[in-house]
């Protein structure tokens, strides 16, 4: 039976979108430590019943029953990607739910590691409705403002898996969201931008890379009806010049929204700029060297989901990103915790000598100049490949439709070089080689050689 045509279900959905949407902003802190607790609890004693982490719990020499609540969550293990992958499929579902009732979506293998998972419907909307949540931030409304989103919707995707398997064969999407318009960031760029200039959105989400894009298409010409009040941007780091060229181009206000495929939505910025987490819908840990940090200090993020009885999230330290927790209060007055800064995949990092590890937020800024310094989207992909702390191997895929476009290909060269022995230092030698494609399936865009297991790490950039 479609779940959508099941009261009870949609009965839920009913509550969850008039009690869990803007519930950050209505509870208090004591509260909300409450719920935290109680849903700890429960997501306990569910994932006691899949095989992963009942195994787990056995190893630490732990039960449900030892955990009260988010106090004791330190006493459970970590859970990593290779231990999901070791127990898929089986075993990394509850023996309570049955197989068909779930969807399977996977990670988008930006680092070359696909890793698949399961969710059920009810998790898909909960993920429809925390997106919801940023949009009431921003006084907008999902049933009478026009809405974009550009998500990725190749077939293995999350955002594939939650509206084209998910919600939509089972209940007409595009007819009860009539205001919102489903884009591929996946398309051509003047594909994109043609039709959100012809659905004249207020409001438009999407991909980093794809919203740099469009700024320069607009910049150039294109998309002369594209006029949102608000844009924002999520899938990798926006660096402020970037996010400055963008606001400076549609004449709007760009803010982040921060998520991953395990665990749906993390976090997104306020209308006072400050970086709340999703505190209701997820718990983050931050350590460094195995030691809890404090506020403004960077360390790896350990996940915990409350929501879904697809895979479930507990204490999942492998989302591998390095976030700075913030300690204090906002002065709109949300609920939960805060994060300083997101510096990006520790996976997908470079290593200086002196013990500085450079994350994709460094590198984001090379990038963001070639569109709003020199204004070009000639470099379709690239690869890195830190051979050595001496050298480092730029692989470039050059769009050959614009081959003929200013500026030269060796101008694009020449700014990549400079901009990336800026970061790594003058004794760096950085190659440049042109291909004609970059095989991600091969493993991730950045790849460092370095030892890892003998280098100590003193600052991240």
């Amino acid at each position: 039976m479609n779940p959508f045509y099941n009261p009870v279900f949609l009965g839920k959905i009913l509550k969850r979108y008039l009690v869990d949407v803007d519930r950050l902003d209505r509870i208090n802190e004591e509260s909300l430590h409450r719920f935290q607790d109680t849903r700890l609890r429960k997501l306990v004693r569910f994932a006691d019943t899949v095989p992963l982490y009942h195994e787990k719990f056995q190893t630490a020499g732990v039960s449900p029953s030892d955990i009260k609540g988010i106090d004791d969550l330190h006493r459970l293990p970590c859970v990593t990607k290779e231990d999901l992958k070791r127990h898929y499929p089986e075993g990394i579902i509850s023996r309570r739910v049955r197989k068909d009732s779930l969807i399977e979506v996977s990670t988008s293998g930006t680092t070359g590691k696909v890793l698949p998972l399961y969710v059920d419907l009810l998790d898909i909307v909960m993920g429809l409705f925390a997106y919801m949540r940023t949009l009431h931030e921003y006084d907008l409304n999902i049933w009478n403002d026009r809405i974009t989103i550009i998500g990725d919707f190749a077939p293995h995707t999350a955002e594939s898996g939650y509206v084209t398997r998910g919600v939509q064969p089972r209940f007409n999407l595009t007819g009860l969201f009539k205001n919102v318009q489903w884009l591929n960031t996946n398309d051509d760029p003047k594909k994109v931008i043609a039709a959100i200039n012809e659905f004249q959105p207020v409001f438009i989400g999407g991909y980093v890379g794809m919203l740099g894009h469009l700024a320069l298409l607009k910049e150039t010409g294109f998309g002369d009806n594209i006029s949102p009040r608000y844009i924002a941007a999520t899938g990798s780091v926006l660096d402020s010049f970037l996010k400055s060229y963008i606001e400076k181009t549609f004449q709007t206000k760009v803010f982040e929204v921060y998520g991953a495929t395990e665990s749906g939505l993390i976090g997104f910025q306020c209308k006072q700029g400050s970086y709340h987490l999703m505190s209701d819908l997820v718990y983050a840990e931050f350590y460094k060297n195995g030691t809890p940090i404090e506020s403004d200090d960077a360390g790896e993020m350990i996940l915990t989901k409350f929501h879904g009885s697809g895979t479930p999230i507990l204490r999942y330290n492998a989302i591998n990103d390095i976030v700075a927790p913030l300690q204090g209060s906002c002065s709109c007055g949300k609920a939960g915790s805060l994060i300083k800064k997101v510096y990006g995949r520790n996976d997908l990092a470079l290593y200086r000598s002196d013990g500085t590890v450079l994350l994709p937020s460094t590198f984001s800024e090379i990038y963001s100049k070639l569109l709003y310094e020199l204004r070009t989207n000639k470099v379709r992909n690239t690869k890195i490949i830190q051979h050595d702390f001496s050298n480092l191997e730029i692989q470039v895929v050059i769009d050959d439709t614009l081959r003929a476009s200013s500026p030269s290909d060796e101008e694009i060269y020449g700014f990549l070089r400079k901009g990336f022995q800026g970061k790594m230092g003058s004794d760096v030698t950085v190659t440049i080689k042109e291909v004609s494609s970059v095989d991600t399936s091969q493993g991730p865009r950045i790849v460092s050689l370095i030892d890892k297991k003998n280098y100590t790490i003193k600052r991240y950039m």
